[in-house]
């Protein structure tokens, strides 16, 4: 799957919350929007600093934060709902519909895609006792432990997110739909009893090379040494 037809299928698709999504689907549509957001937020910086350097009235108010922010308010002045309304259909539906496909393809709940807002809540909450606590005992060492129970617990959950969205889909279909990848070449099982039944015209070829490969190993192996008694 390329980059358009990726990008194409998220859009298409943004209101599917219950298929799966290949990994190339997700990872593309993740570039464009990294991509997207990089060349507004480069244009509007190049647009502010030219500006800067023509204009030092200009660049005398962008160093003043209370002027700079009223200068940024009259810019998006009455733009404010379209560019909410764009932001989350260009944006937030189609990257929270592909997550969530994209955990189904791993046979993962879709659910699970709060589970760094969780962690990073709890340990957030836990932070702040912690913090407390330590600064009523007036403890540095208990301000440092805060602040790793507040960072360390997201960044594992953090992880964990993303080594989940990292991995292959299931092969085959699963709970959630049909395989993501149908040309998808299965894995070979470690001892043939664990190989999958075959069904329709793989049974049948499967069957069919059984016995060519049975006739063979009669014909090399066990022919030879019933006719040899005769011929002596």
């Amino acid at each position: 799957m390329g980059f358009f037809r990726a990008v194409g299928r998220c859009y298409i698709r943004m209101f599917d919350f219950f298929g799966r999504a290949r990994r190339a689907e997700y990872w593309w549509f993740f570039l464009w929007q990294t991509l997207l957001g990089g060349a507004a937020g480069g244009y509007f910086g190049y647009h502010l600093a030219s500006r800067a350097a023509t204009d030092p009235a200009f660049a005398a108010m962008m160093r003043d934060p209370i002027q700079a922010e009223a200068y940024f308010n009259s810019l998006f002045a009455g733009y404010e709902l379209p560019m909410l309304i764009g932001s989350i259909f260009l944006f937030y539906v189609p990257n929270l519909s592909v997550t969530i496909r994209r955990l189904h393809d791993t046979d993962r709940s879709g659910w699970r895609i709060f589970m760094p807002t969780l962690v990073a809540i709890v340990s957030g909450i836990a932070g702040v006792v912690l913090t407390g606590a330590a600064a009523a005992g007036g403890s540095a060492g208990g301000v440092f432990l805060a602040s790793l129970v507040m960072t360390i617990p997201t960044l594992v959950a953090c992880v964990w997110f993303l080594v989940w969205l990292c991995q292959a889909g299931t092969n085959g279909s699963n709970r959630f739909g049909p395989d993501s990848v149908p040309d998808r070449i299965p894995p070979v099982p470690a001892h043939p009893a664990f190989a999958p039944a075959l069904e329709g015209e793989a049974a049948d070829r499967s069957e069919v090379a059984r016995k060519a490969a049975a006739r063979d190993y009669y014909k090399r192996h066990v022919l030879p040494s019933v006719q040899r008694p005769q011929t002596q």
